[in-house]
């Protein structure tokens, strides 16, 4: 393992973001550990399993012991239903919580697993998932080629299906393990292409994480401005994200190397303010880890600035906390600044024995860099004594580690370079197929958008073909209203030129003639004249009252005006009014009316119908004969008016002409009345205003009945 020290501190930052978890405020995690334990309670199946997986997450880190239990209870369940996606999850919840408990073996295992359910499932998702777990568990292991060919395989796995989250996080990891390798243009490379799949991917964090790293690869490089660029970059970014969900993993991260940053070029007041605020986040959030973090840094900055007693308690409160969370990686720079402090108050046995505490731990870590900074110390502080013996043995430690240091990594980078060499070139094979796959994409994109276009123009063409078509026989249509309206007017006019104005040329002439021949005429001369002008006149009436309200119906000026109506009291009233007519040629009009019906009809519409129909039948019954008048009511709630007579009836042609108002054939009433056949056009036409229906049966030589039926009050 190189650069240990770097390395160690890279990965505990890198799996506080890859997994995502925060330093959320106390009440917020209650919330979420309460919300889940309620959908446990109150589900079973499938839903039940993934909340106790959520739980699982949510405890992990914190308790440990919680979370696997409620992993394996899941797992047994996902087992026992034969759930193949439940157990894959299952798998790597596990996985997860062996690796925060630095079981690595137990982590892999569980992730080789779930990898295997991902393949039969062939569920490219889970997959890219699992193998950056296992890079992750890799790196952290030391294991840096077999971590970038899992980060390799996350990223073909997540592309495979759009995880672009975990293509960024791979490469963001990638970039990590060239960077503690020493590899920092590789680093940078990889990191940007972290940025951009976490652009693809909408995750802001994942940007804010990217400017993080790279602001670490120029710390490393020492380009202090630029580092302190991308840190600020990072900070502004995790800031906006913090005032949205209160999360401040991020902030916290880079107010730390922001104060590391500024002690290293010496501004120890700038430091001390991002420190404390680290100190202070840490607190709130009950993180002991971090907080023994934050003390170190203020010890170290308060050491700087000559103020040891205040250094020795920070550094102190740390060490404790670090020997009880098992931290051995961060104590023996603990150990070398206490000790530090001792000597330069003036306890040099007790700082040599802090000292060399230290430099046996960092031998046993393997910490070849803290060995060095120990020696480095030690060298110092025996010339300060004049014991130069000690001072040469150490600073020919020095030389020895640092040629194990060149030497050690010379080698491991010969063997890691040509593994990571070999990986570039596989990916810029897949690079260049998949260049050439998105071509032939776009290619058969454009082919089919072409004949989808064609498409499109085809069915335009059938559309407007058919709504052209449409407009066609609907002016087809309005042309044969036209024709008709035509029809109707030539029809109106020629009733106006023959039928009355023959009447009234009559008329005219009956009264010249009374009025010249007055006083020459007998008395049953003049009364059959005066006869003859009553008879002309009520047929004008007539005549001139039905083309009224035709034409009138026609333009639509009569408003229908629905009521209840009385049927018989209706009847009655208009046979009244032609029984004179009738009686005249001795015509019985016959009711049978039920007193109970009430018909929903216009009054003066109805009052016209029934007196058309009546008056048609006492033009055509011979003298002497009858018209039955007849109602009755149906289930239907329909009211049926039948008007039958004993007249001349008529044949089927003439029977199919009757509401014809084009035909030109009009028949006599029995002693020659007039028929212009304007009557049953209007009786029709009122009758269907009023939702009715209207059917004539005639026989020639034995008479006609009408049949009206109107809807039922």
């Amino acid at each position: 393992m190189i650069k240990i020290r770097k390395s160690a501190h890279s990965i505990f930052l890198v799996l506080l973001f890859i997994t995502q978890y925060a330093f959320c405020t106390a009440s917020g995690a209650n919330t979420l550990v309460d919300s889940l334990r309620q959908v446990i309670q109150n589900n079973q199946g499938a839903k039940k399993t993934d909340a106790q997986l959520d739980l699982a997450m949510a405890f992990m880190g914190e308790d440990n012991d919680q979370a696997l239990t409620l992993a394996r209870t899941a797992l047994n369940t996902a087992k026992e239903r034969d759930n193949k996606k439940l157990q894959m999850r299952a798998l790597l919840t596990l996985g997860r919580i062996y690796h925060d408990l630095n079981n690595n073996s137990r982590s892999l295992a569980c992730y080789d697993s779930a990898l295997n359910i991902a393949y039969q499932l062939d569920d490219f998702w889970y997959q890219s998932d699992i193998f950056l777990r296992t890079g992750i568990n890799q790196h952290t292991s030391g294991h840096h080629l077999e971590a970038l060919q899992s980060f390799n395989q996350a990223i073909q796995t997540g592309r495979q299906s759009d995880n672009y989250r975990v293509v960024g996080a791979a490469y963001s990891m990638m970039g990590t393990v060239f960077r503690v390798n020493g590899l920092y243009d590789r680093a940078i490379e990889y990191i940007i292409k972290a940025r951009l799949n976490y652009e693809k991917a909408d995750f802001t964090e994942g940007y804010a994480w990217s400017a993080y790293l790279l602001g670490r690869i120029y710390n490393d490089l020492r380009l202090m401005d630029k580092a302190m660029e991308y840190f600020m970059l990072s900070l502004e970014t995790y800031e906006e994200l913090a005032q949205k969900d209160q999360n401040k993993n991020g902030v916290v991260i880079c107010y730390e190397q922001i104060g590391i940053l500024n002690l290293l070029q010496g501004n120890t007041d700038e430091a001390r303010k991002y420190i404390e605020n680290t100190l202070q986040i840490f607190e709130e959030n009950n993180s002991e880890y971090g907080t023994s973090n934050a003390y170190k840094n203020l010890g170290r900055i308060e050491y700087e600035s000559g103020n040891y007693a205040l250094a020795e308690k920070y550094l102190k409160q740390s060490l404790n906390s670090k020997i009880k969370l098992n931290d051995y990686l961060s104590q023996p720079s603990l150990y070398l600044y206490i000790g530090l402090c001792y000597i330069d108050t003036e306890r040099t046995n007790a700082g040599l024995t802090s000292i060399l505490k230290g430099l046996d731990q960092a031998i046993i870590n393997n910490q070849k860099s803290i060995q060095l900074d120990i020696y480095s110390k030690l060298s110092d502080i025996y010339l300060n004594l004049n014991d130069l013996d000690k001072a040469l043995a150490c600073q020919q430690q020095q030389i020895n580690i640092q040629d194990s240091l060149l030497f050690g990594a010379a080698n491991i980078k010969i063997e890691q370079l040509q593994g990571i060499y070999e990986l570039d070139a596989k990916n810029s094979q897949i690079a260049a197929l998949e260049q050439q796959n998105e071509i032939n994409r776009l290619e058969l994109r454009q082919h089919r958008t072409s004949r989808i276009l064609m498409i499109i123009a085809v069915l335009l063409a059938i559309i407007i073909s058919c709504i052209i078509y449409i407009f066609y026989q609907r002016m087809r249509q309005k042309n044969n209203q036209l024709e008709e309206a035509n029809q109707a007017k030539d029809k109106f006019f020629a009733i106006i030129a023959h039928d009355l104005r023959g009447p009234v040329h009559t008329q005219t002439a009956f009264l010249d003639h009374l009025h010249q021949e007055f006083n020459s005429l007998k008395k049953d001369e003049l009364k059959n004249l005066l006869k003859l002008l009553v008879s002309a006149s009520e047929n004008i009436s007539d005549l001139l009252d039905n083309l009224l309200l035709w034409a009138q119906s026609q333009v639509e000026k009569i408003e229908v005006k629905t009521v209840e109506l009385e049927l018989k009291g209706v009847i009655q009233n208009t046979v009244e009014k032609l029984q004179q007519s009738a009686n005249l040629k001795q015509i019985a009009i016959l009711l049978d009316t039920d007193n109970q019906l009430k018909v929903l009809s216009d009054a003066n519409m109805l009052q016209t119908i029934v007196r058309n129909i009546i008056s048609n039948a006492i033009k055509f019954t011979p003298r002497g004969g009858s018209i039955n008048v007849k109602t009755f009511g149906s289930v239907q709630k329909e009211v049926t008016i039948q008007i039958t007579d004993n007249g001349l009836g008529m044949d089927s042609e003439k029977l199919n002409q009757l509401f014809d108002i084009s035909s030109k054939s009009h028949s006599q009433g029995t002693e020659n009345e007039k028929s212009n056949g304007m009557g049953l056009i209007l009786v029709k036409d009122f009758v269907e205003k009023n939702k009715g229906t209207i059917n004539i049966e005639s026989e020639k030589g034995k008479g006609t009945s009408v049949i009206i039926t109107l809807p039922q009050a």
